[in-house]
């Protein structure tokens, strides 16, 4: 296929209110895109997108000729496992109408987001490659809303094979940064932690706790780089494909909390909450496809953390 214009095109944002979907409408802001941001609550378009008729209706309205799906329900470990048959409904409800919508129309191109968390748990040893992320069970601690982004891949290569709808499904290791949500309880690890870490300063507290032993690793990506990584993606589109996107490095849970420590200046201790669950041991990915296209990311983890937490002092009415 000869990629078309998308620049050009009349773009929707689904989840433009969320942290990849508002980072990258900064960006379409730059560029000078032609583009509607939608969100349940907030955004130029307020949808509730697990409603099919609602969602119906916002199609018919802007009629786009490319569509970012990055709309979901999202959160940390802890509200994985305590809100599963939330977590896997409301995102198959917003998928399964989004893609329907887009299958309907018959809009050309789709860039839709899924989740490294959903590899299957035999390869958490191993380095993830995209072919076998459905050949396998997810982690326990995350399966429903894993198989909720499964189900979105299936439904792209279907509407790919049966209706010609091409499409880049982005597999993105953890990502963090500015307007992430940073509810000390329901967020993930990193805006958990920073929020822990900056609220014990305020707060004169001697001890940060960090849920679990602090072994697990992962791969933390700036969202600067992944918007750059989003952009690079649909500018080299040539095949219909799903594409991880990460750093390439790993770091334990640990080194991670002594990070944030050190840059946000907290002078206390740390303790380990071992009845936390930690999820899968690792998640280390091959990062070939995106490299082939040039992408390399520009912040290293420190350098991120403290863009990170320098926006949270100054958007302290943004933190939850």
């Amino acid at each position: 296929m000869n990629m078309f214009d998308w620049r050009k095109e009349k773009i929707l944002i689904t989840g433009g209110t969320g942290l990849i979907g508002y980072n990258l409408t900064k960006k379409f802001q730059a560029y000078d895109m032609n583009y509607l941001s939608v969100g349940k609550s907030r955004g130029d378009y307020k949808c509730d997108l697990t409603d099919q008729i609602s969602t119906k209706k916002l199609f018919e309205y802007y009629r786009p000729k490319v569509v970012f799906h990055l709309a979901a329900k999202v959160g940390g470990i802890f509200a994985n496992v305590n809100k599963k048959s939330d977590f896997y409904l409301e995102n198959t409800q917003i998928n399964t109408n989004v893609i329907g919508a887009i299958q309907n129309m018959g809009i050309p191109f789709v860039f839709a987001m899924g989740t490294g968390c959903a590899y299957p748990k035999i390869f958490e040893n191993n380095i993830l490659f995209e072919e076998n992320f459905l050949d396998g069970i997810p982690e326990v601690t995350n399966d429903a809303y894993a198989y909720s982004k499964r189900n979105l891949l299936v439904h792209l290569k279907a509407c790919k094979e049966n209706h010609s709808i091409n499409y880049i499904y982005c597999i993105p290791s953890n990502i963090y940064g500015p307007y992430d949500n940073f509810h000390p309880k329901y967020s993930h690890v990193v805006p958990g932690l920073i929020v822990k870490f900056l609220s014990a300063i305020n707060d004169n507290q001697s001890s940060v706790v960090v849920g679990g032993a602090g072994h697990a690793k992962r791969d933390f990506l700036f969202i600067n780089d992944l918007i750059d990584a989003i952009i690079m993606l649909c500018d080299n589109f040539k095949n219909s494909q799903a594409v991880n996107v990460a750093s390439g490095a790993s770091t334990s849970i640990d080194i991670l909390a002594n990070k944030i420590k050190k840059i946000s200046g907290f002078k206390g201790n740390l303790e380990y909450d071992l009845n936390y669950p930690e999820g899968q041991k690792q998640r280390s990915f091959d990062i070939s496809k995106i490299r082939k296209i040039g992408w390399i990311p520009k912040h290293s983890l420190e350098l991120g953390l403290k863009k990170t937490i320098d926006w949270c002092h100054s958007n302290q009415q943004l933190i939850k």
